[in-house]
């Protein structure tokens, strides 16, 4: 299973995904509060799903804006401490 941080057209989607197929999706508005939504709706996809973080294979930031938007910056942000979580289980 995959999520896709998908940030485009300032629309913010999290997609579950199994392969190709997309299972579920989050979808809200990034109005300058991204750093306040993202999480919980993360946290609420995973829940709605039953799924914990230990079943996520990856997780991927999908976006239109630059390198130097603070959205993009936090979405890649919360991957990175995902993926760094995910490090510290393994030992």
């Amino acid at each position: 299973m995959q999520i896709i941080i998908e940030i485009k057209n300032k629309i913010t989607k999290l997609v579950l995904r199994n392969g190709a197929k997309s299972l579920d999706e989050v979808v809200f508005s990034d109005e300058e509060n991204i750093s306040e939504k993202l999480l919980p709706f993360f946290d609420e996809l995973l829940k709605k799903n039953k799924l914990t973080l230990d079943d996520i294979g990856s997780v991927e930031v999908e976006t239109d804006l630059g390198d130097n938007f603070t959205s993009r910056r936090i979405a890649e942000a919360m991957k990175k401490a995902i993926d760094w979580t995910r490090k510290l289980k393994i030992k």
